[in-house]
Formats: structure tokens, C-alpha cells, sequence
């Protein structure tokens, strides 16, 4: 009897040491498995970030090399790009090329991408501009990026051009101090039909531009001859805005920078 209990307890100790046995090699697979798992889970993901990273990039190549670095950081730290677009009447916050072009921007890089704000001064000059430090509006929205349609058109006859240029390089110097990492890209307004000296102080701000390193894209060569009377389909000559057709034309032309092919 002795004996029976004897070999019954070993029997049981051999069992459950088994089992034990098992389910810890059951366990230390299952945890191998798990951990190989999430590390390809995690290359993975790396790998399709990569790959979003490189995307981006490539999309943005067309851009000057100080905006791609920009857009490069912003994607880098894994936050949207934020774009602010300012400028004058013809740079409207409803309704104009700025809703177009993030509708592009929306469309080539994916939504949410860029975090485009828009801010419209109506009636400004560059001396009213300049006095009441709108560059501080943008800084609060932290930019990666500023896309600046200076007040030319309503400095036009107001503001002498090298006036004009001093407060351009002032609302730059007020921006940079709140936002030293921001990339400012300069822009014109729209042309106008007939005019004559506003296409030379055009070509002075992009001379300005180019003699201080600012990026500076020139969207004028898209819009018809500003001696053509079918500029008047793009540019109403009651306003001198742009007509929707216009608005259309600016976006894609700005498009066509932002968005390589």
C-alpha cells in the first residue's frame, strides 16, 4: 500500500511537473512570438513613414530649398505643416484662390497635411501694414511657412515703391523676431489690365526679394498679357481683383509650385 501511494505521488509530481514544463515553454514561445510580432509591426510602421516622409518630399521638391527644409522639420517632428497665407483684398479668406490652392495642397499630399490660415487685410498699405504689426497675427499661428502677397496694388500711387520695399523688409524683421523659424515666400498681387508703373514696381519686389534671399514665386507669366484685354476676364477692371476665373488661374499656377509632378 505503501508503496501505491508512493508511486501515485511520484506519478503526480512527474504530471504536474510536465505541465508546468509546458505551459512555461508554451508561454516563453508565445512571448518570442509577441516580440517578433511588434518588431515587425514596428518596421513596418516605420517603414510606411518613411515611405509618407519620402512622398511629401518628393511633392514639395519644386518649392524653394529654404520652404523644403521647412516642410521637411514639420514633417520630421510629425505635425502638419502650417501655411499662412496673407496678403490684401486680392487674397481673400472666403471665396478666393487661397480656398483653392488647400483644396490642391488637400488633394496631392492628403488631408490635413498642410494647416493653411488665411489672413486678408482689406485696404491696407504696407505703411498701414507695417504701423499696426500685422505680422504678429501670424506669428501666433507658429508657420512653417508664409506665403506673403505684399499690399502693392493699394500702395499703387499711395506708397513710392522704395517705401513700399522698407515696410516689406520691416513686417519680415517683426515676423522673424516672434517666429525666427518661419520661411517667408514672397508673392505679387495679380496684374492689372493697362497699367504702367505698377509692372516695374512688380519686377522691383522681386528684385528685392532676390538681392535679400527671400523665396519669391512669380505667378504673372500664367495670367494673360497685362496689355490684353483678355486679362478683363480674369481681372475685373471695376475692382482690379481677381474674377473667379482669375482666382482659378493664381491657385493653379501656385499649384503647380507646391505640387510637382
Amino acid at each position: 500500500m505503501r508503496n501505491f501511494v508512493f508511486i501515485l505521488l511520484l506519478t503526480a509530481a512527474c504530471l504536474a511537473f510536465l505541465i508546468t514544463g509546458h505551459l512555461y515553454w508554451e508561454r516563453k514561445i508565445e512571448a518570442t512570438v509577441q516580440a517578433a510580432r511588434a518588431k515587425v509591426e514596428t518596421s513596418a510602421k516605420q517603414e510606411t513613414e518613411t515611405s509618407q516622409t519620402e512622398a511629401i518630399l518628393a511633392r514639395a521638391r519644386q518649392l524653394p530649398a529654404a520652404a523644403q527644409a521647412a516642410i521637411k522639420r514639420a514633417v520630421e517632428e510629425k505635425r502638419p505643416i502650417r501655411l499662412v497665407i496673407a496678403g490684401s483684398e486680392s487674397t481673400p479668406e472666403n471665396g478666393g484662390w487661397p480656398e483653392r490652392l488647400k483644396q490642391a495642397l488637400d488633394d496631392a499630399y492628403g488631408k490635413g497635411v498642410f494647416h493653411i490660415t488665411v489672413h486678408e487685410y482689406e485696404g491696407l498699405t504696407t505703411a498701414d501694414a507695417d504701423r499696426q504689426r500685422i505680422a504678429a497675427d501670424w506669428a501666433k499661428d507658429k508657420p512653417d511657412l508664409v506665403l506673403l502677397e505684399p499690399f502693392l496694388l493699394n500702395d499703387n500711387g499711395v506708397v513710392t515703391i522704395d517705401d513700399t520695399l522698407a515696410h516689406i523688409q520691416s513686417i519680415i524683421d517683426q515676423l522673424k523676431s516672434a517666429a525666427p523659424n518661419a520661411v517667408v515666400i514672397l508673392q505679387p498681387p495679380n496684374p492689372i489690365y493697362n497699367a504702367t508703373y505698377y509692372p516695374r514696381q512688380v519686377e522691383q519686389l522681386e528684385a528685392f526679394a532676390k538681392e535679400n534671399g527671400y523665396p519669391y514665386i512669380n505667378h504673372w507669366p500664367a495670367w494673360p498679357d497685362a496689355n490684353s484685354e483678355e486679362l478683363n476676364r480674369y481681372v475685373d477692371p471695376q475692382t482690379d481683383l481677381p474674377t473667379e476665373e482669375g482666382a482659378a488661374l493664381w491657385a493653379d499656377a501656385l499649384a503647380k509650385r507646391f505640387i510637382a509632378q
